[in-house]
């Protein structure tokens, strides 16, 4: 759950990347496996919103899908940390595009893999779709 000083986001993937990032963290090699043949909105890089029901929307299409389905894991992280990636142009905030519906998403570069490994906390997300 969030607090003032933190941020909950979501992130839509099938299952076996979940495990992996749940059980390994980020990793920039599965990265750019998963989307070097796919086009993204902002680069290639980490996807998250704000929204469970947006990342939800985003696991049905994730680009790993296995007939093992798909999950939405989050990521809680300090407030200071993701203004100062957005500050430094590590992370960006953006509205989707190419969707039939409003939302927006943060893009974080692969460079900040490292850093959200070592500070943010990803855990399942235990709500139902």
């Amino acid at each position: 759950m969030a607090s003032q000083t933190t941020i909950t986001l979501y992130h839509g993937t099938d299952w076996e990347s979940a495990l992996d990032i749940l059980n390994f963290g980020l990793d920039v090699e599965n990265l750019q496996r998963l989307q070097s043949d796919r086009a993204t909105q902002l680069g290639p890089g980490w996807y998250v919103t704000e929204s469970p029901d947006i990342a939800w929307y985003f696991a049905s299409i994730a680009p790993g899908l296995t007939d093992d389905g798909y999950t939405v894991i989050e990521m809680t992280l300090a407030q200071t940390d993701l203004q100062s990636l957005l500050a430094r142009g590590l992370a960006v905030r953006r509205q989707i595009t190419n969707v039939a519906f409003a939302g927006e998403q943060y893009w974080f570069s692969p460079d900040t893999f490292a850093f959200l490994n070592d500070q943010a906390i990803f855990r399942p997300y235990t709500q139902k779709m």
